[in-house]
């Protein structure tokens, strides 16, 4: 059986777990704590060799980085295919899900630190961060209707992206900028709330949920944070 070797309360951790369920794959996870510092665990760099999460253990050995991961899971799996058959299509898929995870998710995750800390950010990256989301929430309306899925009539890869980085963007922009950096896009809360139905989305809310006080406890540890 292969092994998710992450922790449930990373969101890039739970991209391939979320493609996994969506595919009916069995599946072992490994919870794997990671951070810098004395107390890094130096043996987690055999399975992501910057100490990153998610890993997935397969018979031939390891694979890191979540796109790496997500291919491996498609060619292996065909199954439930999370990718549409069309180059053109297929590419869109891509485009879209690179998209979110570049122009949204990364520009987020600055201020992850800050939510973890308690500490305020730094007014210049928080207006940095604030131009750089109102500009990719003006060009992703180009991108997606959010009709039915986040691209065609089927959940792909593009649905992960969307469900799992965009609260995140959500979450940092009620709590730092006072609002929703996303509340303009057409169709995207009601889009949100049928993705959020899904069993399988369920599922990872609820496991992220249970991990959370444990890699907030962990997080503490290694940065000494308060």
């Amino acid at each position: 059986m292969i092994k998710l070797h992450g922790f449930a309360a990373s969101n890039y951790y739970n991209v391939p777990k979320l493609a996994l369920l969506e595919k009916g794959i069995r599946f072992e996870e490994v919870v794997s704590y990671i951070g810098a510092g004395p107390n890094y665990n130096p043996e987690y760099l055999d399975r992501s060799p910057l100490g990153k999460v998610p890993a997935l253990e397969v018979p031939e050995g390891f694979i890191s980085e979540s796109r790496a991961i997500l291919a491996y899971i498609e060619s292996a799996y065909p199954q439930h295919p999370l990718l549409p058959e069309s180059p053109y299509d297929l590419a869109k898929v891509q485009e879209l899900s690179q998209f979110i995870e570049i122009y949204f998710e990364l520009v987020a995750r600055r201020l992850i630190p800050n939510l973890l800390s308690g500490q305020p950010p730094k007014p210049s990256v928080l207006e940095k961060v604030e131009a750089d989301l109102t500009k990719a929430a003006l060009a992703l309306a180009k991108l997606s209707s959010f009709e039915k899925f986040a691209y065609g009539d089927k959940f792909t890869l593009a649905d992960i992206a969307a469900i799992l980085h965009l609260p995140i963007v959500r979450l940092v922009g009620t709590t730092f900028l006072g609002h929703d950096p996303l509340a303009n896009i057409p169709g995207l809360s009601d889009y949100c709330a049928r993705m959020e139905a899904r069993p399988q989305v369920i599922k990872i809310r609820a496991d992220a949920a249970a991990d959370r006080p444990q890699f907030i406890t962990h997080f503490k540890s290694l940065y000494g944070a308060q």
